[in-house]
């Protein structure tokens, strides 16, 4: 009995020790973050004070005194934006607080839920495996993180997040990917778009070359489009089994499917990155835990889904 205790004691210690540390971590980036922002923030309405009462003539410089003035002004600000980060370390003590949190908490829970699991925190994406399918043609670059490769039910898959940009304003999108190597009874692509789904402020353009088609699942049709290179192959494909068991599926945001003849893809846009640390809170373990196992359940009902209608 002793023992157990003296285990039990033992374990809450770490457990408490590792949310201090990673803690300990976050305070350090926040004190950064607070220091950058505060001082930008007063250079900024110092700079746009001193130019109003400049024009309004409540001070009256010379020209050349005020002109030398804005400029060590606007100076600053450059200084604040760009030089300050550098200087108080900002990315380092973040990727240090983010690096460990996700050690700590997501990375046990994300390999361990899965045969041959393995998580990386930041992956580089091919142009290949970004063009794949056609609701991201149109991005020009992709960042990948939290990216969990693994094997449920015989099927492997890779899940990860996906920043995405777009053209020349970069306009941002932010989106969850499951790749899952399956075979389906497909010989051409069949593509289930959700009605309210859009990626980097874009809707779905329908391909020339695909038909629209139609399940008998009345809710289905009224909550995604359906569209196959080939009706015959996409009709037979799409049984009221596999539209009523997706309009089931509640995976935190609208989704697009893309399913071939060896791979289906499932794209789920999000309005922010998911499982990240987080900066004006306490980290608290059980929380982290819970992101992840509700990051873990909706892999596993994804594949489910997979399993049971292909």
């Amino acid at each position: 009995m002793s023992d157990t205790k003296e285990n039990t004691s033992v374990s809450s210690e770490k457990k408490i020790s590792v949310e201090e540390e990673v803690n300990s971590l976050r305070i350090k980036y926040l004190t950064a973050d607070i220091i950058w922002k505060s001082v930008s923030i007063v250079v900024f309405v110092a700079t746009v004070t001193y130019i109003v009462l400049v024009f309004k003539k409540v001070l009256d410089f010379e020209l050349l005194v005020s002109s030398i003035i804005i400029l060590v002004l606007l100076s600053a600000i450059f200084v604040c934006i760009y030089l300050l980060p550098h200087f108080l370390k900002m990315n380092s003590k973040h990727r240090a607080y983010s690096t460990k949190y996700k050690e700590a908490f997501l990375k046990p829970v994300l390999e361990e839920a899965f045969s041959k699991g393995e998580y990386t925190d930041y992956e580089k994406i091919s142009t290949r495996d970004l063009t794949r399918n056609s609701m991201l043609k149109k991005a020009k670059s992709a960042i990948a993180n939290d990216c969990v490769r693994g094997v449920y039910k015989k099927i492997p898959f890779l899940r990860y997040d996906l920043a995405l940009r777009y053209g020349k304003k970069k306009a941002g999108s932010d989106c969850v990917m499951i790749v899952a190597q399956v075979k389906t009874r497909l010989k051409h692509e069949v593509q289930i778009i959700g009605n309210d789904f859009k990626i980097g402020g874009m809707d779905y353009e329908q391909p020339e070359t695909y038909c629209k088609i139609l399940s008998s699942h009345e809710k289905f049709d009224s909550k995604f489009s359906v569209y196959a290179k080939d009706q015959d192959d996409g009709q037979k494909f799409l049984k009221e089994s596999i539209a009523a068991k997706i309009v089931k599926f509640k995976p935190g945001g609208p989704i697009a499917l893309f399913f071939d003849k060896d791979e289906v893809s499932l794209i789920v846009r999000k309005n922010k990155d998911a499982m990240e640390a987080p900066v004006y809170r306490n980290v608290k373990k059980s929380k982290a835990l819970k992101e992840a196992n509700e990051e873990v359940e909706i892999i596993k009902e994804w594949i489910e889904i997979l399993e049971d209608c292909l």
